[in-house]
This record gives structure tokens, sequence and C-alpha cells, in this order.
């Protein structure tokens, strides 16, 4: 199938680096238009809106509708689930944001979490997700897989690598997984000091408050110029106690992060003692000056702390509370860096990809080695390439998956044979000239030859070329359609307008299934018909293959251009 339709002819007297410069603005104006595809996300994925009730019950969660969910704890970012008299059942979370670049076949997928009060995971349930429909039901209706989550501690950073994927729906079943243990070995929030900061506690410190971020303590004016911090001990230490129980602090920081003031927040100790404390100026000022590493290294004792007099045991208590939080808060700080900074989670290795990866490096020596003289074992391979890449691994190409990395990003790591194939698949025909994809990989190319009539046969059938050139469009205005599709309405499923998603037998609908027979019985007579004739992954990877005619200007080529002016001009605002 020749992709570029070339309506101006390259000259000979062209300069022999023409070819390369065409390639690679088409290529540059291809990448423009999978960048400009948008996430098809349409809620935001900040997590700070807890699931409702009655979407937990839908869910499934073993909960009623009787049950309350509560205020948010800021440092742990669950939100307590009580009953209609108020008591503690638990524990709520959702997986957004720190599941939102846990990618799936299409995009990510977000869980909810309940747990109870001891932080241990009670059910986890599919709260929403970007990939196909098949994929999502088949995992929220595997309770086998949903159940391997319970039990699991909360403070805890699971192993992902042990949890055994759905068949057919591994991708959005293992971004579900990866995404509950990148949400998972949080801080624990307090039952005791349950209340997070807000903005009334940021103006106690700083009357000139205007905005108050939850997430790092910071305070900001009207300017939205910092003032400086403010944290609680109570999410950080609340298990020393008093004469009567665990007192709860501010502590004010200036914008270097040195103490400026600590107030007394809430204490479950008789109130004549904590007001002895919170109107003694000399307690409080030995710790003003300090940063918070010399406050978590303070030693109460060893520094003489005698307490403040008529209250010694409550003084002595915030003493070495306020040394706890500061190493609590150190500990949790060096936590979040590292979490950032180093990758968490390795690649997932799995059979499938283990295999494919060998496939593909032997497709690669098929093609470019002295293998590809052996066409007598041409049978053998193609049966490889429909057992091994299409119904085993299920590692296919296809327009659905192409929109969703794009929009998304690849996932590498939980689908490192896909993403090889991917890579390859679109890499080499743009350097090399040849498509190794659709010649050596493509199961549903592969099957396709494999019953392709003989020439002698009477069912070899010929199309007269009026019609066959008419048809040779289809590809292209079907990729075109979709792409315009997919940015009308960026949630459209994609995967039901190829017959690939037959191969995950497991999951996919009988229309596509019957999609895919149809395709195949009209190969019998129809040599490679629906690769010349309607497949626009096959004509996607030969618009940007290198080729004798690349130094000229096509059809194709122009209506790429247009597509990305107007999308980009759409896209920064210059189009409504």
């Amino acid at each position: 199938m020749n992709a570029s339709l070339p309506i101006v002819q390259a000259s000979p007297r062209h300069s022999r680096w023409r070819p390369y410069f065409m390639q690679a603005l088409r290529v540059s104006l291809v990448a423009l238009l999978l960048l400009a595809i948008p996430k098809p996300a349409t809620e935001p994925r900040d997590g700070l809106l807890p699931p409702s009730v009655d979407e937990l019950v839908i869910a499934g969660h073993p909960l009623t509708t009787n049950c309350v969910i509560g205020r948010r704890d800021t440092a742990s970012g669950l939100w307590q689930l009580k009953d209609a008299e108020q008591n503690s059942l638990g524990w709520v979370a959702r997986t957004f944001p720190d599941a939102q670049h846990a990618i799936g076949y299409r995009g990510p997928t977000e869980a909810s979490i309940v747990l109870n009060n001891d932080l241990r995971v009670i059910s986890v349930r599919l709260l929403s997700s970007e990939d196909t429909d098949e994929h999502v039901d088949a995992v929220s209706e595997n309770s086998e897989f949903l159940e391997q989550f319970v039990n699991w501690d909360w403070t805890r950073r699971p192993d992902v690598h042990s949890i055994d994927g759905v068949s057919g729906a591994t991708l959005t079943s293992l971004a579900l997984a990866e995404g509950i243990a990148r949400r998972m070995g949080g801080d624990a929030p307090s039952l005791i000091f349950a209340n997070p900061l807000g903005l009334e506690d940021a103006r106690a410190c700083f009357p000139n408050t205007v905005t108050f971020d939850q997430a790092t303590g910071g305070v900001y004016d009207a300017e939205q110029f910092l003032l400086g911090y403010v944290i609680r001990t109570g999410d950080l230490s609340d298990s020393l106690i008093g004469y009567q129980g665990p007192t709860e602090l501010l502590i004010k920081l200036d914008i270097q992060g040195a103490i400026d003031a600590i107030k007394i927040r809430t204490s479950f100790d008789n109130e004549p003692y904590v007001d002895y404390v919170r109107t003694e100026y000399g307690f409080w000022k030995r710790f003003r000056g300090m940063d918070l590493q010399q406050l978590a290294r303070f030693d109460p004792v060893a520094e003489g702390v005698e307490g403040v007099s008529g209250a010694t045991m409550t003084s002595q208590t915030v003493a070495h509370t306020l040394a706890a939080a500061a190493l609590q808060y150190q500990k949790r700080q060096a936590d979040k860096k590292a979490k950032e900074v180093d990758p968490v989670f390795e690649l997932r290795w799995s059979w499938p990809d283990l295999i494919t990866l060998a496939v593909v490096f032997t497709a690669v020596l098929m093609q470019f080695s002295f293998l590809k003289r052996f066409k007598h074992r041409r049978r053998i391979w193609l049966l490889t390439i429909v057992l091994v890449i299409g119904l085993w691994s299920g590692n296919l190409l296809s327009i659905s998956l192409l929109a969703g990395w794009s929009a998304e990003g690849i996932a590498w790591r939980l689908a490192p044979g896909l993403a090889c194939v991917a890579v390859v698949a679109i890499l080499i025909p743009v350097f090399t000239k040849h498509n190794l994809y659709c010649n050596h990989l493509c199961p549903h190319g592969a099957i396709q030859q494999l019953v392709k009539p003989r020439k002698v046969s009477n069912r070899w059938k010929r199309l007269r070329s009026s019609v066959g050139s008419w048809l040779s469009f289809v590809p292209a205005m079907t990729l075109f359609c979709a792409y315009v599709t997919i940015h009308l309405n960026p949630a459209t499923d994609l995967s039901s307008w190829e017959p690939f998603h037959a191969y995950l037998f497991s999951v996919s609908s009988w229309t596509v299934m019957v999609y895919a027979g149809i395709t195949i019985f009209v190969s019998r007579f129809l040599p490679m018909a629906y690769c010349r004739y309607a497949c626009p992954t096959g004509f996607f990877l030969s618009y940007l293959r290198l080729h004798a005619g690349s130094g000229a200007v096509s059809r194709g080529d122009i209506l790429v251009l247009a597509t990305a002016v107007v999308v980009w001009m759409s896209k920064i605002g210059f189009i409504g």
C-alpha cells in the first residue's frame, strides 16, 4: 500500500538530502499530532474530593449507605469513615493523584480503598478508568484479583510484582495494582487529633494569611508572597501522654524554616496545667530560632528541661512531643524526596514480555540478515506470530493503543514487551525503508498471509483498478476520522474500529470477533484485503516509511500539515 500518494515528483536535480529533510519534517508533523491528542479524563485527578458513599457501595465495597465520610486527614490523604453514630469504622482512600502515571492499555485506572482502624485493607474496588470497557469490566468483575489486596498494610509499600493480573486485561489490572502500590506506604493518620489544618489555624499564626497550602503548610498573603509555614504535631506524634492525655501543637516557621512561635492547638490534659504552659513565655523561648533538624535532635532530658512550675508533667510532655514530631516530620520529608527522585517500580517482566522481545529480535534478523533467505520457513514464522504475539501475549499495535499512549505516556514499566513492539514498529520504517511490523510481526497480517489464495487458485479474486484505487483511500480516511473523533470526544473507545482486539478473546466483544472473522474470510479470496484496503494502523506505519518518493510532497502530507496547524492553533487558543 502506497501511503504517500505523491502529487509533486522530486526532480533528479534536487539535493540528495531532500528526501531526508522531507522525512524529518513528516515525522515531526506526526509527532505534533500525537502530542496534541487530549487526555480522556473529564474529572480532576488531584484526589482531593472523596468518593461518595453511594459510589463506594455501587463499586462493591462491603458498606451500607448509612455510613458517613468525614474530613480528610491532610498528611495521609485519608478520609475517616464513620457510622450513623459517628463511631469510626475505618478510612477511605482513592489512588489518584499517585496512580495517574500508572498507564494501562489506554490510560490510568483509579481505585477506591477501604481500610479498617488498624490501617489494613478491607476491600479494593475500581473507581474509574480510561481503558476500554471490556478491560475495565474484566477487572472490576474479577473477585480473585481484587482479593489479593486484602490485609495490605497502608503504612508499608507493598510488592506489586506479587500481583497476578487478569487474563485478557493484564495491562488494566496491573495499572490498577501499581496505582494502589504507589498510593500506599503513606503516613498513618491520627484518630486522636483528626482535624486537619485549616485557614483559621494559619491565621492564628499569620494574621495576614489569604491562602494556605495544606499539602506543604505554606502560608501566603494577598500578593501570594510566602509568609512562612505552619505544621501541626497531632498527625506526627500523638502517643505521648501528659498528666491526663496528649497535646497537639502548632509550629510557626519563618520562610527560612526557623521556629518563630509555638502554640497549643488542642490538649487532653487538665486545662489549668495547659494554661500554665500556654502562658509561660520562658518555656517557649528556648525553642525559638531552632530549625526542625535541630528540634529533631533536641533531647529534653539532656537539655535539662524541668518544665513549667505547677504543670511539670504537661510541659515536659510538650517538649518531648515537639522533638518526636520534628523527627517524624524529617522522616516523612526524606521519604517523599526519595519517592520523587528514585524509580520505585522496576520493569515488570513476564514470560510473554520476554518471548515477545525474542520474537522482535528474530524479526529484525529476518529483515536485515541472512535469515530472510529462508522463505520456506515462512509459514512456521507466521504461525508463531499468531500464537505468541496475538493469542498468548496480545502485544498488538492499534490506533486505540497509539492514541492512549500518546495522550498519557507509554506503559513501558508494566508492558515492556508491547512497548518494544511499538518502538520498533514506528522507528524502523522511519529510518530503514522497511515496515517490519506489518511484514513480520502483525498477527492479523500473518493470518491473512496464511489463508491467502495462490494466483492459480479459483479463489483468487482481483478488484477493478478503479475500485481498488478508491478503496486504497479507506485506511487514510479511517485514520483521519479516528483522529478527529478523539479530539471531539477524548473518551471514545477506538478499539472497536479495528479487529485486533479479537485476539484478547477473553475480554473481546462479539462484534469485534465477528469483524475479525469477516476480514479473514474476505482475505481467503482477496489477498491481504484488510491490510490493503482497511487498516488505519498499517497506513500510519506506511506513511512514516522512508521510501524512494520521500522527497516529494503528497496529498497525505498536505492533509497532515493542515490538520497539525488547525489542531495546534486551537490548542493555543487562536481558534475557538
